[in-house]
């Protein structure tokens, strides 16, 4: 079975990465004109036009962002948040909420895949050093613009609520990133294991999935009987040389088909190697399991393969060998090999058990 090719990899994570600055200044366009609202609340008209300055930046950056590389996108997104963050706590003061801002600018840096682990800890080192600065500037000078109590208060529980908003929206867009990424990872690793252990031709079992459900079973049931069978094409090499591989292929997918309906429910079936085919059928006894294969044998004669203009009939021998609790599974095998090995020398198209 071939892998689905998944678009999904590296290359969408910019798109992530710009929802989450995009969301982000649309956070901050209904953050600066309720700010405003309070500015003119508090009897300050001449502070909206520094907020008025920052809401046309973010919009101008919101709007620019499709036509601008990302590594200026994210330039231009600190540049308006760190400078909004200095700018607030300047004017005024510690108490009011601004430094709330400077986590979801560290987290959203620590999203970026742009730039390497040593950038991110500078980055982090830079937003550290601006917010200690910020807090002895604000322990020896005064806020330019002294509020009152109720006033702090509003803007702190303003601030608080907008910049946690921020950081759920930059968590929910990277965290949808990161899930879609695991969702698809784990789809993928399930297809690669699906097609090492499948026979890509005819989809049946390969010889190592089979080997894993017996060696499972003998493990997990050490008193339960079974039955193996090998089963062989007769005259195999015959088909492909006069009709060509692309023949025998349609065979073997045609003979895959029909061991899928008759073993349904009842046992498993893989493509042990070229024309050979092996099954296994649980709890069961010989006598069965004879009745079952013989079943098998007959249908295969029966069916008619059609390839091109032609219609192909073709026989097999198989041979069965019953769970003896003291043999080794390679040894069982080579057991119903051996059998089958007897059954190609004595007429063929039988069932030797």
């Amino acid at each position: 079975m071939d892998i689905i090719n998944h678009e999904f990899d590296a290359q969408t994570t910019p798109v992530y990465f710009s929802l989450a600055l995009k969301r982000s200044y649309d956070i901050y366009m209904v953050y600066f004109p309720l700010f405003a609202i309070c500015m003119v609340c508090f009897d300050r008209p001449r502070s909206i036009l520094p907020v008025a300055v920052w809401l046309a930046a973010t919009f101008l950056a919101r709007h620019y962002m499709s036509r601008i590389f990302i590594r200026w996108n994210f330039l231009f997104y600190v540049v308006i948040s760190a400078g909004w963050i200095s700018y607030f706590i300047y004017t005024y003061g510690w108490n009011c909420g601004g430094t709330n801002f400077i986590l979801p600018l560290m987290l959203i840096s620590m999203f970026s895949l742009y730039d390497t682990l040593f950038n991110k800890i500078a980055f982090a080192v830079f937003l550290f050093i601006l917010r200690m600065a910020l807090f002895f500037h604000c322990q020896n000078y005064p806020p330019i613009c002294i509020l009152t109590e109720t006033q702090m208060l509003i803007l702190q529980i303003i601030n608080t609520v907008l910049s946690f908003v921020v950081m759920a929206v930059i968590c929910l867009t990277f965290g949808a990133n990161l899930q879609k990424a695991e969702q698809h990872l784990m789809l993928y690793n399930k297809e690669l294991r699906q097609q090492a252990l499948t026979d890509p031709l005819t989809t049946l079992y390969n010889r190592r999935k089979m080997e894993e459900i017996l060696n499972n079973h003998m493990t997990a049931n050490p008193d339960g009987n079974f039955c193996i069978a090998i089963g062989d094409i007769d005259f195999f090499k015959k088909i492909n040389d006069t009709y060509g591989h692309n023949c025998g292929d349609q065979v073997l997918s045609s003979l895959a088909a029909l061991f899928k309906e008759k073993t349904l429910g009842i046992g498993h079936v893989c493509r042990w190697g070229g024309e050979e085919f092996l099954f296994f059928i649980p709890d069961t006894n010989l006598d069965d399991a004879n009745t079952l294969m013989n079943d098998i044998r007959i249908s295969v004669g029966k069916c008619a393969i059609t390839y091109k203009e032609l219609t192909i009939h073709v026989t097999m021998t198989f041979g069965i060998e019953e769970n003896d609790f003291h043999s080794s599974l390679t040894e069982l095998v080579k057991h119903a090999d051996d059998k089958l090995y007897y059954g190609k020398t004595h007429g063929r198209n039988t069932v030797i058990f």
